[in-house]
């Protein structure tokens, strides 16, 4: 995947310093910044200069601290007339995760209002929104982590409905980067099964409750 998701952007950040920035990693062939919600995208015409950027994952830009991830979900979706249940656009059901990553949150967002507005999901163990060390200024993301991971099914089941101040929010499932399923070398099954890991299927039910 050569399209990369920027979290903490900075709204003063544009397109053009998104593509000054990345250039150097590689040819740049589209760079998107959504001001209000805090985050953007970068993709790379080649997968050689996306990996070179995940290699120096966190950036200063317009003196914000940017993490650098690799996009996650459908890559042409905009979310745009898509239609249907909202739990299908962090793509698949994944490994079971009990903490979920939140973005584009409003800037004076504190660990108190992301946990009292999902705590009505379930029991949360611990809230974090993301501040730049040096400003103490939020970087437009978070964490949410719940006693279990059924909580975060209801959260996703809600993906286009979440708003903070009236602002929407984008939930992610937060899955480690050891639980992450990896695509069989052949990709005969087309990734959606993620048989390969055998013991990994059941996380994507979650049936147990």
């Amino acid at each position: 995947m050569s399209k990369l998701f920027l979290g903490g952007v900075s709204p003063n950040t544009t397109e053009q310093t998104i593509r000054d920035v990345f250039n150097r990693f590689g040819e740049v062939s589209d760079a998107v910044v959504m001001r209000d919600r805090g985050f953007g995208f970068v993709t790379f015409r080649d997968q050689e200069g996306a990996d070179k950027a995940l290699r120096e994952a966190t950036q200063e830009i317009d003196g914000q601290r940017i993490d650098v991830k690799p996009a996650q979900g459908k890559g042409g979706g905009k979310g745009g007339g898509g239609g249907g249940g909202g739990k299908g656009d962090g793509g698949s059901r994944g490994p079971a995760t009990d903490k979920v990553f939140v973005g584009g949150l409003p800037q004076d967002c504190s660990d108190d209002k992301i946990r009292d507005y999902f705590e009505q999901y379930g029991t949360i163990v611990d809230s974090v929104v993301m501040k730049d060390r040096e400003t103490n200024r939020s970087r437009g993301f978070g964490f949410v982590q719940f006693d279990s991971p059924d909580p975060v099914d209801k959260v996703m089941d809600d993906y286009k409905n979440h708003k903070i101040e009236g602002k929407w929010v984008e939930v992610k499932r937060s899955v480690p980067k050891d639980q992450m399923p990896t695509p069989a070398p052949d990709n005969r099954g087309g990734g959606r099964d993620s048989r390969s890991g055998g013991g990994g299927g059941g996380g994507r039910d979650s049936r147990s409750g």
